[in-house]
């Protein structure tokens, strides 16, 4: 059974095939840790489970469980007890959207124009979009750089998510869940998020040169259109490699995205390890309870 995850504000979010678990480390040093069915919008239509078309629905689903559980996190965390609503969640989602295009999308292409400009033109759309990337690329590492190093909050953040990785990596080697089974293992994953951006940044250099170059308005507005086909491949990339391990080459395609997890995980203390652990424990027992009695598990929340 497939299983995933992501880190949250002093915890570790995991998804299993029906339901997500988190657990969180509460500021008095206990572990809030809650559960419910979860059903992803691919399953519920054939069009749906269409390759590329799974790929970026998913991520949506992702990204709006992953803003839900923070939200969640950083509450216990703080020891706080309101939630956002749906609303607050979708807005604080268009409004990271409206950064991200700003950031990765607009400043890459003015930014290529402006050295255009300078060097005498940049017409050709594969250089023009080449160039671009690099931009693109260029921009998410250092965004990477300057969060680590200005918030000590983004560092224990990184460790959770290395956390998160020993604890997928200790299941899937069909070891037990205890801390100790994860201190040989490394804080990387094959199908981590941070790889399947860098897989993004790459794919969007050959799908945007067929675009054109154009006035820089056509140009964001037309990669804003295509970016749900470039997640929708990217992810289709992730999970196929995902799948082919033991191949030279894939092993070589997937290298520098392992490198880049370097920058967003860190080494995690054993007390890190047991919160991933515990939250994919859960997941885990749920998936068992509910293939024994699926009637009583059908609503289930914890």
């Amino acid at each position: 059974m497939r299983v995933g995850g992501q880190a949250v504000m002093e915890g570790v979010l995991m998804r299993s095939p029906n339901f997500w678990g988190m657990a969180v480390r509460t500021p008095e040093g206990e572990l809030d840790l809650r559960a419910e069915r979860f059903r992803s919008v691919t399953r519920r239509s054939r069009l749906f489970r269409l390759p590329v078309i799974r790929g970026f629905l998913s991520l949506a689903e992702t990204l709006w469980l992953g803003m839900r559980a923070l939200t969640i996190s950083t509450n216990i965390a703080l020891g706080e007890e309101e939630e956002l609503s749906r609303k607050e969640i979708a807005a604080t989602l268009l409004l990271a959207l409206g950064l991200g295009v700003a950031l990765f999308l607009v400043a890459p292409v003015l930014g290529t124009k402006g050295i255009g400009a300078l060097a005498g033109g940049i017409e050709h759309p594969v250089l023009f979009n080449l160039v671009e990337g690099v931009i693109r690329v260029a921009i998410f590492i250092a965004y990477l750089l300057i969060i680590t190093a200005a918030s000590r909050d983004i560092k224990r953040f990184f460790a959770y998510h290395g956390a998160e990785h020993k604890a997928i990596k200790v299941y899937e080697r069909g070891e037990e869940l205890v801390p100790e089974n994860a201190r040989k293992l490394d804080t990387s994953h094959v199908r981590c998020g941070t790889s399947f951006i860098l897989y993004v940044l790459v794919l969007s250099i050959l799908v945007f040169s067929l675009l054109g170059v154009e006035g820089w308005l056509y140009m964001v507005a037309s990669r804003v259109v295509v970016i749900p086909l470039v997640a929708g491949l990217a992810f289709e990339f992730i999970m196929w490699s995902a799948r082919h391990q033991d191949n030279a080459l894939v092993r070589a395609l997937v290298w520098p995205g392992l490198q880049l997890q370097r920058l967003t995980t860190r080494e995690p203390t054993d007390e890190m390890v047991e919160v991933a652990m515990a939250s994919l424990k859960k997941v885990l027992a749920m998936e068992e309870e509910a293939r024994i009695r699926p009637d009583e598990t059908n609503k289930l929340v914890i």
